[in-house]
């Protein structure tokens, strides 16, 4: 059977094949399926650094973003900033997503290689996580100038957290950008266009009704009896996510959207489900949310289901996979449906602003 790693090396040959490594980046596909975290974790950076070569296809933007925004693993950030070199042109945040990273993983860098799949010893120049970053930035020319001081202020700031490679690494690359030439302004390096939308909508009906959950208090309930009647914010999330961008101030964000609802006031659900319902019990969900300021109320609560996830992972089209014991990887989804429980709008990979999605239910109301 052909393993994913050889998989990715057999599509990195073959031309025009950009769009089924792409495919292979959801977290729900099966390649997924079973892995530890950092087996996931490599594999997925792993074909996110073909797009350097095969180039970017628009449907694995939001993905190359998601990861600058929030990654934590210094491989497959970097295997990222690898893959938007791969774009002719590319989104206007992405220079300030690049800085971003470079400031969260300041403290974690490592060597890395994309050559093949196994870990090897470095051969010849050994290149690290923030060094892939630097030269990335350095490669978005004069889309990147407005950019440069903060870039300025983090090197400043944090200088002595930086090694003296990464640190001439950082230079050359705002120097680069500072003198680049205003005529290729957002280009890269491919001829595939990049655009990177994060919000979706549509108007199927959800067939979720009699799908049995319950909340952090112990009250068992339907989806209908939850949901029904009212717009709803549903967010996923899981309590052993380790990602404190992700599942942490998800939770934290759903607290602000119910008082925002309160203040409008606006009559509407806020909810949060989690991904792992057999760990995340009804204490462990009350004590995580009431850490994070979640006021909890019958319009605002952090559920689970009773028995597996399934219905509502493929209902949703979740983007969540699973190893041997827990999640290994997932994105950011979160979900607005109707009073009939209708989709109205979701919000996928990207961190989502409170006020945006009051918006979005209001619209449903």
């Amino acid at each position: 059977m052909t393993t994913g790693a050889a998989r990715v090396d057999e599509l990195r040959r073959t031309p025009g094949a950009a769009p089924e490594l792409a495919a292979m980046l959801a977290e729900q596909s099966p390649w997924y399926a079973g892995r530890g975290t950092n087996e996931a974790e490599r594999l997925r950076g792993y074909i996110l650094a073909s797009f350097e070569t095969t180039g970017l296809p628009a449907e694995a933007v939001p993905v190359v973003i998601e990861e600058l925004e929030l990654g934590r693993d210094p491989y497959t950030v970097a295997a990222a900033a690898r893959a938007l070199r791969g774009a002719r042109e590319v989104p206007d945040e992405a220079a300030a997503l690049l800085v971003g990273a470079i400031a969260r993983l300041h403290a974690t860098d490592e060597v890395v290689s994309f050559d093949r799949f196994a870990p090897a010893p470095a051969r010849g120049e050994a290149v690290t996580a923030l060094t892939e970053l630097a030269r990335t930035f350095a490669r978005l020319g004069p889309s990147a100038k407005p950019s440069l001081a903060a870039l300025h202020a983090l090197v400043e700031g944090d200088g002595d957290a930086f090694s003296p490679t990464v640190r001439a690494e950082l230079a050359s690359a705002a120097e680069a950008v500072r003198h680049a030439d205003s005529a290729h302004a957002g280009e890269c390096c491919s001829e595939h266009a990049a655009t990177a939308p994060h919000v979706a909508a549509g108007s199927a009906a959800v067939e979720l009704a009699d799908v049995a959950l319950e909340d952090q208090d112990g009250t068992r309930l339907s989806f209908a009896e939850a949901f029904a009647g009212r717009p709803t914010a549903l967010a996923f999330f899981y309590t052993r996510c380790s990602n404190p961008d992700k599942c942490s101030l998800t939770v934290t964000r759903l607290g602000r959207l119910a008082r925002l609802c309160d203040a409008e006031p606006l009559d509407a659900n806020v909810a949060g489900m989690t991904y792992d319902p057999a760990f995340d019990r009804p204490a462990r969900l009350k004590t995580y949310g009431a850490d994070r300021g979640v006021a909890f109320s019958p319009r605002c609560r952090l559920l689970r289901t009773i028995g597996p996830l399934d219905p509502v992972r493929a209902a949703f089209d979740l983007g969540v996979g699973f190893g041997p014991v827990t999640v290994n990887r997932h994105r950011l989804d979160v979900v607005v449906l109707d009073a009939a429980l209708g989709l109205a709008t979701r919000f996928e990979r990207r961190l989502w602003d409170e006020g945006t999605v009051l918006e979005a239910l209001a619209r449903a109301a």
